[in-house]
């Protein structure tokens, strides 16, 4: 039997009406491989926007675009909305979109990696934007951090959260290993639980021995949910999905994961 309690976690599709008060966190998934909404094409690449604190926070943008643009748009997400937008690591599937975001939206606080090529700046230079770059752990507001440079082929940046009920962590590949990025979201923020867990954990060739191992390690740091997208891979959600039970979350684009 798990240790852990089904957390108070709705998960849904963008359309449902909810008669509730406001969420303290709520995960918009608008890119990934997969598709939860008919409306929304999948495709291969990752986004999401995090709602917190009347912020809106774009963790990375896609591949493509004008489908990262298209789909902001049938989720209801008006591009000047975005106050932050923070890519984890320079690999097209994560930074694409970004881009084009820039053209709508001048105002938003941008946070690339300080290892980013020169070009990658020069783009968004002109776009508007100069973003931070990051290296060290960085709070972007009050309750929300960046890991800073987590190392690894290649280096990244993940999220994290930090609820009333615990960190949630959203991570673009987790090259290094999903579970080495929890320990360093403990770590820096003086805690010995995760809450949830969500994003690509990059298990795409991984064998299931190795699969799960990783979530073992998971468990033994306390994770009580995870939402695998993206570099997931297919059989490791399915090995996810078996271990966490209830506890798993279905991601895909257009799915809102709501935190109370």
């Amino acid at each position: 039997m798990s240790m852990f309690q089904p957390l108070s976690l709705t998960v849904s599709l963008t359309l449902a009406v909810t008669l509730m008060a406001a969420p303290e966190l709520q995960i918009q998934i608008v890119y990934d491989n997969t598709s939860a909404d008919n409306s929304l094409r999948e495709d291969w690449g990752f986004a999401a926007v995090v709602e917190f604190r009347e912020q809106r926070i774009l963790f990375d943008s896609g591949t493509d675009a004008e489908l990262f643009m298209t789909n902001l748009g049938k989720l209801g997400i008006d591009p000047a909305s975005i106050t932050h937008a923070v890519t984890s690591h320079n690999h097209a599937d994560h930074r694409n979109g970004f881009f084009r975001l820039g053209l709508k939206n001048h105002t938003m606080r941008a946070y690339f990696l300080d290892d980013f090529p020169p070009d990658i700046f020069e783009l968004a230079f002109a776009v508007g934007i100069r973003p931070v770059r990051v290296r060290e752990p960085l709070e972007l507001f009050p309750g929300v951090y960046s890991t800073g440079i987590v190392e690894g082929n290649p280096s990244e940046q993940a999220l994290i959260v930090e609820t009333a009920k615990g960190l949630v962590m959203v991570t673009g590949c987790a090259h290094a290993g999903a579970d080495r990025f929890v320990e360093t979201a403990q770590k820096q923020r003086g805690k010995d639980e995760l809450r949830l867990l969500v994003g690509g954990f990059h298990m795409l060739r991984q064998k299931d021995d190795g699969i799960e191992a990783t979530i073992s390690r998971l468990e033994a740091l306390k994770v009580q949910s995870v939402a695998p997208t993206h570099c997931t891979g297919e059989r490791a959600k399915q090995i996810f999905r078996q271990a966490f039970g209830e506890r798993y979350l279905p991601a895909g684009a257009g799915r809102r994961i709501i935190l109370e």
